[in-house]
C-alpha cells in the first residue's frame, strides 16, 4: 500500500465535508444552542485540517503545493482540487468565525449553505483527479459514488459524536438531532453497502488481464469494510433511535469503526489500480 497518505487525505477530507454538512442541517432544522455548535463546527475544521496535512505529506515537501498551483493555467485536476479545498475550507472557516464572534447574522445565513455546497464541489474535485481514461478501475461513476458516500456515512456519526460530547450545553435539541442523525446513518450505510456490491460486480467484469481482486487482497479489505461499517453504524443508531443520546463513548467507538471501514475500502480502491494498457 504505497498511497497511504492519499488514503487518509481522501477519507478524512470527505468525512470532514460530511460532518460539516450534517452539522449544517442540524443548525438549519433544530436551531441548537449557539456556543455548543460553535465547538462542533470547529471540530469539523480540525478534521479537515488533518486531511489536508495528509495531502501535504504525500507531496513530500509542503512547498510543492505551489508548484501544483501553477497547473491552474492548464486547469489540471490536481490544481482544481486544491482550489476547491481552499474554497470550502475558507467558506467553512468564515462561517465558523462569524458564529464564534456572533456577528453578521445575515451573512451567516448565506455563508452556511454556500459552504455546504462548496463541500460537495470539493468532493467532486477530488473525484475528478481519479476519473482518468487511462485507469480502467477508477474511470467510472462508482468512484464518484464511493467518495460521496464516505461523506454520507461518516459525516452523520462524526456530527453526532461532537453533539453528544456537547449534550449538556445543547439540551433537548440534541436529543432530536441525535435521532435524525442515527436514521440518516442507517440509510446512508444501506445505500453505501448496496453500492459497494454493485461496484464489486462491475470491477469483476472489467476486461483486463489481471484480476483486481487478486491484486488488492480484496477479501480482507471487503470483510473489514463491511464488518466495521455495519458494526459502527448499528452501534450508534441503535442507541440514537432508542433515545439513549448521552453516551459519547459509543459514538466515539462508532466513529472510529466507520473511519476504519472507509480507510479499508479506500485502500482497496487504490490497490485495485488497473491501467488501460492491461485491458483485453
Amino acid at each position: 500500500m504505497s498511497e497511504l497518505s492519499l488514503v487518509f487525505f481522501t477519507v478524512l477530507a470527505q468525512s470532514a465535508v460530511g460532518m460539516f454538512i450534517a452539522l449544517g442541517f442540524v443548525e438549519l432544522f433544530f436551531k441548537p444552542e449557539r456556543k455548543g455548535m460553535n465547538i462542533a463546527f470547529m471540530a469539523s475544521l480540525a478534521l479537515l485540517g488533518l486531511g489536508a496535512m495528509a495531502s501535504v505529506t504525500h507531496l513530500g515537501q509542503p512547498f510543492r503545493m505551489f508548484n501544483v498551483m501553477f497547473g491552474l493555467a492548464h486547469l489540471s485536476a490536481l490544481s482544481l482540487e486544491i482550489v476547491a479545498l481552499s474554497l470550502f475550507g475558507g467558506a467553512a472557516f468564515t462561517y465558523t468565525t462569524l458564529r464564534v464572534l456572533n456577528i453578521q447574522p445575515m451573512l451567516q445565513k448565506l455563508t452556511l449553505p454556500a459552504a455546504m455546497a462548496l463541500g460537495v464541489v470539493f468532493i467532486l474535485a477530488i473525484v475528478n483527479v481519479y476519473r482518468l481514461p487511462t485507469v480502467l478501475s477508477w474511470n467510472s461513476h462508482w468512484t464518484t459514488f464511493q467518495f460521496l458516500m464516505t461523506a454520507g456515512v461518516v459525516g452523520p456519526i462524526a456530527a453526532a459524536m461532537a453533539l453528544r460530547v456537547l449534550a449538556p450545553q445543547l439540551g433537548q435539541t440534541q436529543v432530536c438531532a441525535d435521532r435524525a442523525l442515527g436514521m440518516t446513518a442507517l440509510i446512508t450505510m444501506a445505500v453505501s453497502l448496496i453500492g459497494f456490491g454493485g461496484y464489486a460486480v462491475w470491477l469483476g467484469q472489467l476486461e483486463a488481464y489481471t484480476n483486481p481482486f487478486a491484486i488488492a487482497n480484496a477479501e480482507a479489505f471487503t470483510m473489514a469494510r463491511i464488518g466495521l461499517m455495519a458494526s459502527g453504524v448499528v452501534l450508534f443508531a441503535s442507541q440514537a433511535l432508542r433515545g439513549n443520546n448521552k453516551n459519547a463513548g459509543v459514538t466515539i467507538a462508532a466513529f472510529l469503526m466507520v473511519v476504519m471501514a472507509e480507510l479499508s475500502g479506500r485502500a482497496f480502491f487504490y490497490d485495485a489500480f488497473i491501467s488501460a494498457s492491461s485491458g483485453m
